[in-house]
């Protein structure tokens, strides 16, 4: 139990390791329980059954002495729960109030990590198209080998080559 408290309170377990060390102590407390009412219910379930009434038919005793002890049975049984649910407290907590926070705040980084991607990789599309389309004209507009340009240019050279005239000539 926690220093200077007679009791837990939900500020000892908020402190760091507070809910495992509660729920490590309540976890055998609650075993020492469970053993103890499997102990009593064996003892008490053998002595029902060595009281015998008159007519009795063959194992009739021992059913009486089950159906009679069934309630600690069943005691028993909800102690043995209750220790995994206890067992589930620091698990949780750690989960859900440690984990998430630090969770979220990755998940905060890459999802800006993705933004940036997608807004570099934007900029690296119009970029890397404007280049091919440049790369193109350029390509187009460059005289050939025999010194006349690609495209037509109007206004220039007073030639009247188009491009589908240089797509014959290197055919």
């Amino acid at each position: 139990m926690p220093e200077n408290s007679n009791r837990w309170t939900s500020d000892h377990l908020m402190k760091p390791g507070g809910t495992a060390v509660y729920a490590a102590q309540q976890r055998e407390r609650l075993r020492q329980m469970a053993d103890e009412v499997r102990a009593l219910l064996g003892e008490y379930r053998a002595d029902l059954e060595n009281i015998q009434f008159d007519g009795d038919k063959p194992f009739e005793a021992r059913i009486r002495a089950y159906l009679a002890s069934r309630p600690l049975a069943q005691l028993e049984k909800d102690l043995r729960t209750a220790v995994n649910h206890v067992g589930k407290l620091d698990p949780e907590f750690q989960r859900r109030y440690v984990e998430l926070p630090a969770k979220r705040e990755k998940k905060a980084e890459k999802k800006e990590l993705e933004k940036a991607h997608k807004k570099g990789l934007a900029t690296a599309r119009a970029v890397n198209t404007a280049g091919h389309l440049n790369g193109l004209t350029s390509a187009l507009v460059e005289p050939t080998g025999d010194g006349k340009g690609v495209v037509q240019k109007t206004g220039t050279d007073g030639g009247q080559n188009t491009f589908l005239d240089f797509l014959e000539k290197r055919a």
